[in-house]
């Protein structure tokens, strides 16, 4: 395949994602409609509000930057790996990689979290859940990615990895009426048992289960852990998850709190980069510490998440 194929590829496989992830939430509202579940408008519309404010900015800042970024970073590449089987497969592992990596970073560096809490806010397993994302991404997340040409991937490819990896992401939150466990595959891929419990807010299911696709680097890292019983949704600090201004700017508005309040340049300092739940004069609410020193339940890890609005 050739560089043009590749970049032909790439512009449909790029807006292919946005139309399988419409796609399977307009299935997913028709299957509940017909099993007769309770569908949550309000935290539906909240979530497609977001995803449309996080995936548009993306979009026009990847187009405005970061496709040039990773084109630079093409021209500066020691090999070219081609277009061959094994170049998609590198392209693959690395990619997957990178979001495990990126993912992990998200979760353990408290002004990521910032970006990467919006996320967490749903109180329902949902597609609608997929796309709910931070409007300030594209401040941070990309670049996790945008340098992988310089390692002989061509930049189309990556797009192209990129978005089939991203449409698996968005069919792991299906709701669990639909799919349920699913045997062998939950203990080699990110499924959607694996990604409900990376949602969960009970203790054994904090920060675990970081991967898109592969299941490979949690298990490798020890990030790993099963689906015991049915989560509960959401973040430890309840918002309510209808309200889009509150579920993106809360994580800010906190931390710039923290931050007026700390002491020194260290403590400040701890406040951005340490894990989120560090305090300089209150108590540790670090997940590390919340297990070690076993202060709450397996089912009690912090504040009843917000009650679901309707």
């Amino acid at each position: 395949m050739d560089p043009s194929s590749l970049a032909s590829l790439s512009r449909i496989a790029v807006p292919a994602t946005y139309v399988v992830a419409g796609a399977l939430i307009v299935a997913e509202r028709v299957a509940l409609h017909a099993m007769r579940r309770p569908r949550r408008a309000r935290q539906a519309l909240a979530s497609l509000a977001s995803g449309a404010m996080a995936f548009g900015l993306l979009a026009i800042a990847s187009r405005l930057l970061f496709v040039h970024v990773m084109t630079r970073a093409w021209s500066l590449r020691a090999v070219d790996l081609g277009a061959g089987i094994l170049a998609w497969l590198a392209a693959f592992v690395v990619y997957d990689f990178m979001f495990w990596f990126a993912h992990v970073a998200g979760h353990r560096v408290r002004v990521l979290w910032c970006f990467h809490s919006v996320h967490h806010t749903a109180t329902e397993m949902r597609l609608t859940t997929a796309v709910r994302g931070s409007a300030f991404d594209f401040v941070y997340l990309p670049w996790f990615f945008v340098w992988i040409p310089a390692l002989g991937v061509h930049p189309a490819m990556l797009l192209v990895v990129e978005s089939l990896s991203r449409m698996w992401g968005v069919a792991t939150h299906v709701s669990p009426s639909i799919v349920g466990r699913l045997g062998a595959l939950d203990r080699a891929l990110v499924t959607p048992s694996v990604h409900r419990v990376h949602h969960g807010t009970e203790l054994a299911y904090l920060d675990t289960n970081y991967g898109e696709v592969l299941l490979l680097w949690d298990r490798l890292f020890g990030t790993y852990a099963p689906e015991r019983e049915a989560p509960t949704y959401g973040v430890l600090k309840p918002v309510d998850p209808c309200d889009v201004a509150e579920v993106q700017l809360s994580p800010w508005r906190d931390l710039w709190r923290d931050l007026r309040r700390a002491p020194t340049l260290s403590a400040r300092l701890r406040y951005l980069f340490d894990a989120p739940g560090w305090s300089h004069d209150g108590e540790d609410l670090r997940v590390t510490t919340l297990r070690r020193r076993a202060l709450y339940s397996p089912t009690a890890a912090g504040d009843p998440p917000a009650p679901p609005c309707p």
